[in-house]
């Protein structure tokens, strides 16, 4: 799956055209907000891939990720991903509808990443005195 396929579900959410051109603001901005959005779940999805015993995502850009690129954390993501750059790309023009897509975000986050079992580790003791 690629940036460009969770940008197009985006545009869906938001019921926008798909045709070239007609949202060059959003083709514009969407690489960064899917930069950002990868950036903030990149240890989550490790934690997942942890979890699955996946191998671990590889490091990635955190200012800009080409729509062209496939989609760098694991695909359960995915929806959450559209849903928050739908959100994100209509911040500033609609804000009540934001407010109802960044909750749906929210609540999409919360059911991935409630499959992540806790990890068992050894307890580190240290006391810091001034």
């Amino acid at each position: 799956m690629t940036c460009k396929d969770i940008y197009r579900n985006a545009l869906a959410i938001l019921a926008e055209s798909m045709v070239q051109g007609d949202n060059e603001d959003f083709e514009e901005r969407a690489p960064f907000l899917l930069a950002n959005f990868c950036t903030e779940l990149f240890d989550r999805d490790s934690a997942m891939r942890h979890f699955l015993g996946e191998t671990q995502g590889e490091e990635l850009d955190s200012a800009f990720i080409p729509l062209e690129s496939e989609f760098p954390l694991l695909a359960r993501f995915a929806p959450a991903a559209a849903i928050y750059l739908a959100a994100m790309l209509i911040a500033d023009d609609n804000q009540e509808f934001h407010e109802k897509l960044y909750e749906r975000y929210c609540d999409t986050i919360a059911s991935v990443c409630e499959n992540i079992s806790a990890i068992s580790e050894k307890i580190l003791n240290r006391y810091f005195y001034d």
